[in-house]
């Protein structure tokens, strides 16, 4: 008797607390909210910056680079491994060795990798900015890019990769060389913002579908995309997320659906029981390769959300840890100060961050935990995290695009 008196003394003491707990929670993510919606605001503000000075940006092409690759012809894509440096125990010029994580300028001067990369950021920023404002200036100019890039018969790519990432003095593209690729996803996205742009004419927008098609084709039939699928790590999630945003732009569904489908063996296979990322955790920069894997994780999940397939909460019952809300919660827990993240990292952490480029213009990186952290919090609702998600959003991220791409109807 005595005992069941205390156990429900006990019970109704909880009880009793459960409506304080739940009003602590709602008043946080009333803060948590305001603080979202303030960002949003300094976010715009720094979009419209940017946005003016894109318009100044000649317009991009892969002929613009004067290195050619073996082909020999210009408008094949052209780049180099970031990675690759000279051998100094070589006597030969062209023995390079990897160093992985260090970027070499050199390979950035020879290669696409910089334009297609300002590009699809040029793009995206200027099509964002015509969402927001409707001011057509941003949306002629976008259009102006896209058609400079994919459309126009004097400066478009050929939709292909075959010389990507190249070993310097081997002038044979990689599998590696397709992850530079997954820029594009940016370009679709800006399409998307534009339709009610009247900027395209009918005939372009079905030829720029064409060009992804083809593109498309490439990936899935090329023996470098083939190899690229097989990948284990970041490079096949990617390889996955980018066939599956290009058979949905294209009008493919019954693809796109199987590409997400199939995807579940990422989860299955790259993420521990803790939400890490096993197959990036050796590498130089740990923290941002798993936080890059959890990206390509999410673009799947959103390309899901399309066909019909939730991979958001794959793997989310019984105490499942091989999920994205697992995966991002792991890598939040190393923000704070004292936390100190457990595998090599030579750089700072990718928390939130604007690359400038080359002192022009801000540069978007959408593969940062802030982003992954805004996903988490308007996907599963969980309060967790919003005492950082406030923190960042009122100090490093406050001008962090993604800001505005979850409030983006």
């Amino acid at each position: 008797m005595y005992l069941l008196r205390k156990l429900l003394i006990y019970t109704l003491c909880i009880l009793c607390h459960i409506p304080a707990f739940s009003q602590e929670v709602m008043n946080i993510k009333k803060i948590a909210d305001e603080a979202l919606e303030q960002s949003k605001v300094a976010s715009l503000k720094r979009l419209i910056a940017d946005a003016d000075l894109t318009l100044k940006v000649q317009a991009l092409s892969v002929t613009d680079n004067p290195p050619m690759p073996a082909s020999k012809d210009i408008h094949d894509y052209y780049s180099w491994s970031p990675y690759s440096w000279p051998n100094p125990n070589a006597k030969d010029s062209l023995s390079y060795i990897t160093k992985d994580g260090e970027t070499n300028p050199e390979t950035e001067k020879v290669s696409d990798k910089p334009l297609l990369r300002k590009m699809s950021v040029s793009v995206h920023t200027l099509a964002l900015a015509y969402h927001f404002t409707k001011d057509k200036r941003y949306a002629q100019k976008s259009a102006e890019l896209i058609r400079t890039w994919f459309l126009n018969p004097k400066t478009k790519m050929n939709p292909n990769l075959n010389f990507g990432q190249c070993k310097p003095g081997v002038e044979v593209g990689t599998p590696t060389g397709i992850i530079d690729s997954r820029w594009f996803i940016l370009v679709i996205d800006a399409q998307e913002m534009l339709q009610g742009a009247d900027v395209f004419q009918e005939a372009e927008r079905r030829e720029l579908k064409v060009w992804f098609n083809t593109f498309l084709n490439w990936l899935l039939t090329s023996e470098i995309g083939k190899e690229e699928r097989k990948k284990k790590n970041n490079h096949g999630t990617w390889y996955a997320a980018q066939t599956a945003y290009y058979a949905l732009y294209t009008g493919d569904n019954q693809l796109a659906t199987k590409i997400v489908s199939d995807s579940k063996k990422f989860f299955d296979t790259q993420i521990d029981s803790m939400g890490r990322q096993i197959y990036e955790l050796n590498r130089t920069k740990s923290y941002d390769y798993s936080l890059y894997n959890v990206h390509a994780l999410i673009t799947l999940a959103k390309v899901g959300s399309k066909v019909g397939i939730d991979l958001w909460h794959y793997n989310t019952d019984n105490g499942n840890s091989k999920n994205i809300l697992e995966s991002i919660k792991y890598l939040a827990g190393f923000v704070e100060p004292g936390s100190i993240w457990p595998f090599k990292q030579i750089t700072d952490k990718a928390i939130s961050l604007d690359v400038d480029d080359g002192g022009h213009f801000s540069v978007y990186y959408p593969y940062d935990l802030y982003s992954a952290l805004l996903s988490y919090y308007h996907v599963y609702k969980d309060a967790s995290l919003l005492h950082l998600l406030r923190k960042l959003s009122e100090g490093v991220a406050k001008e962090n695009r993604a800001n505005l791409l979850v409030f983006r109807k």
